[in-house]
């Protein structure tokens, strides 16, 4: 399985479409566009046709999560299906969003 992701531009806004496996594999597709994200005020990564992550594909969000905070970009997820979602609960990736940006959105 591989991975794509979609971008979406709607004025200072950037929404990242999952598609696929992320994985170790598969990740380096997804940092490419890390570089990306800078002229933007809000990045929403939306998880809804994710089919598979592990822990490299966890940690590519958590230093997303890093760099939003670099960058000074609201980061918010969407689309997560529950296995995702208990995932990221599990980790506390959640807890990681919320003391770099006050709020999980």
């Amino acid at each position: 399985m591989g991975l794509t992701v979609q971008k979406e531009i709607q004025d200072q806004s950037l929404t990242l479409y999952i598609k696929g496996v992320l994985d170790i594999s598969t990740a380096h597709v997804f940092h490419a566009h890390f570089n990306e994200i800078g002229n933007f005020q809000v990045l929403t990564i939306d998880f809804s046709y994710l089919e598979f992550i592990d822990s490299s594909g966890i940690g590519e969000i958590i230093d997303l999560i890093y760099l939003s905070q670099e960058k000074n970009i609201k980061l918010v997820f969407k689309g997560m299906n529950d296995f995702t979602n208990h995932l990221f609960e599990t980790v506390e990736l959640y807890e990681i969003l919320k003391s770099i940006q006050g709020e999980v959105v």
